[in-house]
């Protein structure tokens, strides 16, 4: 419980940049390209999170990193609630980043290393707890803005949850790599794995570039195309996020009939045609609001059916979860900045087609890592079809 808990912290806190960049804005006394840079800052700190933390759990470090990360968090939003500059907010972001990169390597190496005969239902549940928290995170700020004009409202509760994951925490070993590669030809191995792990990491910057980005300008998106005010707008986020929950609970079930790759295939082809609704029903009424919750809906599976499809074929090591929680740092950063910028310039209606463009080019980064890991060759000239062989060095953690 404290895992899918520590995750809804997570979901509420890293996505509460989105609902409230009207507010920063307005506080920092900047325009939209100008508080696109918390976005830049946050995910430069990702970055380095991410990379640091996958070295700390690697060396057994996990429930230790994870509950400072936590920490980290929580007090992050308390400090956003007093920044008035513009500067300062980035620092704070960056900071924050840091902790969020902390909290997703730990949370998906800990998972995937808990359960190493198969992971799909329990890493969608965990999954399914992020979205939990982005729903809920457009929900708080704008009742906190509205009582007390201030976030204050969000980040207390968010400490309440942290105060307990890191106690359940403290009460237990965190579980640890029970499966290591076999031993292989050490220059084969490493450029067989370089280039799957290469492209891996490249389906992870686009796909959560595209989501950041959506998910972080739709508000803004709403409010300037003139379909009613910060209810409205916090309305159409929310929706956003109902369909990624109701996605991320439908992951569960259909994790257990279907394979990975299947998950990813369908789930790629309802993107695509919601995708293609959002720009052919651009702009306000009651069309937007369904493509919304359809995006939502279709996206919302592929972070963990990747990193499953991804264990299903490889070893992973809290190092290469790290790669792929670095290059969601990188897709955070560029695309949502970019979006900021092209608001300015070109307004508003810049979001359908980009997400549009973004949409195709996650999908076809992941028909090259399934023609990589499933119709490819490996080092041996072999197709890569099955999990590889592996080698326990400790009694599996369930």
């Amino acid at each position: 419980m404290a895992y899918l808990a520590a995750f809804v912290v997570l979901g509420l806190a890293s996505t509460i940049a989105g609902p409230a960049l009207s507010y920063l804005r307005r506080r920092a006394g900047t325009d939209d390209a100008g508080i696109g840079l918390v976005f830049v800052g946050q995910s430069l700190g990702y970055i380095a999170g991410s990379l640091v933390s996958g070295r700390l759990v690697d060396r057994g470090g996990g429930h230790r990193w994870w509950s400072a990360a936590l920490i980290a968090s929580a007090a992050g939003v308390g400090v956003l609630a007093l920044m008035r500059s513009l500067p300062a907010m980035f620092v704070v972001f960056v900071f924050l980043g840091v902790a969020f990169g902390g909290c997703d390597v730990s949370g998906n190496t800990i998972v995937v290393w808990s359960r190493p005969d198969g992971t799909g239902p329990l890493l969608n549940g965990l999954h399914l707890c992020f979205a939990v928290g982005a729903l809920l995170s457009p929900l708080l700020v704008n009742r906190a803005l509205a009582w007390s004009g201030s976030l204050w409202p969000v980040a207390v509760p968010l400490a309440v949850i942290v105060v307990w994951c890191v106690a359940a925490m403290s009460l237990r070993e965190a579980p640890v790599r029970t499966r290591v590669p076999p031993a292989t030809p050490p220059g084969a191995r490493r450029s067989a794995r370089t280039g799957q792990l290469a492209a891996i990491c490249l389906f992870f910057l686009l796909y959560v570039g595209v989501e950041a980005g959506f998910a972080g300008w739709i508000h803004s998106y709403v409010e300037q195309i003139g379909d009613g005010g910060a209810n409205t707008a916090t309305g159409v986020t929310a929706i956003f996020w109902t369909g990624f929950v109701c996605g991320r609970v439908a992951a569960i079930r259909i994790a257990r009939r279907v394979t990975a790759a299947w998950m990813l295939a369908g789930s790629m082809s309802a993107m695509l045609v919601s995708a293609v609704a959002l720009v052919a029903f651009a702009g306000p009424g009651a069309w937007l609001w369904l493509a919304t919750f359809l995006y939502g809906l279709s996206i919302a599976p592929q972070f963990a059916a990747m990193i499953a499809f991804a264990e299903a074929h490889l070893t992973l090591s809290g190092g290469s979860t790290a790669a792929f929680i670095a290059a969601s740092g990188v897709g955070g950063l560029t695309i949502p900045f970019l979006l900021g910028r092209l608001f300015d310039t070109h307004g508003a209606g810049v979001l359908p087609p980009v997400v549009l463009i973004g949409s195709v080019a996650v999908a076809a980064s992941t028909a090259l890592i399934a023609w990589m890991l499933l119709g490819g060759r490996s080092a041996h000239g072999q197709g890569l079809r099955h999990r590889p062989p592996a080698t326990s060095t400790k009694a599996p953690v369930t």
